[in-house]
């Protein structure tokens, strides 16, 4: 059975954000991302609960569901990373570390890298740039999620993959590179008999709170 819900969550600002300095290899929050972070969590909403967190495994995404779901994760709310969900471009900034880097980190301790392929971050094969290569990915990873028995799964990605998972395409491609913004999060439901392609569509509790927002 599909989770009921699924909340898609972008991450909080991080160094090639604030400097527009792409070529930083995998770059970490900045000090404002973090404090977005801790302001997600105040609030994001506590009901329904939040079953399952997924993470792109590069540094800002992991970070930013560390810090924006600490309550979940000291509950004991298991973290998954799926490489799938990694961001679209090649560049430095969108390329993540090895896994050995990875799990080398101290705030990382504890997380489970295994699952990560040896080449998740070559930027090659099924992890090439192209849009047909994201594409794929995002199918993939939609019926990853949708293969998921969780009620409601947080999932914490990319600006530009947001689009791909989303095949939402407003303000793709605009002088920040998405129209999501830092923090923020949109909640979707599995479309009914779309098992192929497993589409998502955002609820009306989400584009509410959009509107509010």
């Amino acid at each position: 059975m599909a989770p009921r819900v699924i909340t898609l969550v972008r991450h909080g600002q991080a160094e090639h954000n604030a400097t527009r300095n792409f070529l930083v290899h995998d770059p970490s929050l900045t000090p404002l991302g973090e404090a977005q972070c801790h302001e997600l969590s105040k609030e994001f909403p506590s009901e329904p609960p939040v079953d399952l967190l997924v993470s792109s495994p590069l540094k800002r995404t992991i970070q930013t569901t560390l810090f924006g779901f600490k309550k979940q994760v000291e509950s004991g709310v298991k973290i998954e990373l799926l490489a799938e969900l990694q961001e679209v471009e090649e560049l430095p900034c969108d390329t993540g570390s090895s896994r050995d880097d990875l799990e080398k980190e101290e705030l990382f301790q504890g997380l489970d890298f295994s699952h990560l392929p040896d080449d998740w971050n070559s930027k090659k094969g099924k992890w090439a740039p192209d849009p047909q290569s994201v594409g794929e990915r995002a199918r993939i990873a939609r019926k990853w999620l949708k293969s998921r028995s969780e009620s409601h799964v947080v999932v914490v990605l990319h600006g530009g993959f947001l689009h791909y998972l989303t095949e939402d395409w407003v303000d793709y491609g605009n002088l920040s590179g998405t129209g999501w913004r830092n923090t923020e999060f949109r909640s979707y439901t599995f479309v009914d008999g779309d098992e192929d392609n497993a589409s998502i569509i955002e609820t009306d509790e989400s584009k509410k709170r959009r509107r509010e927002g």
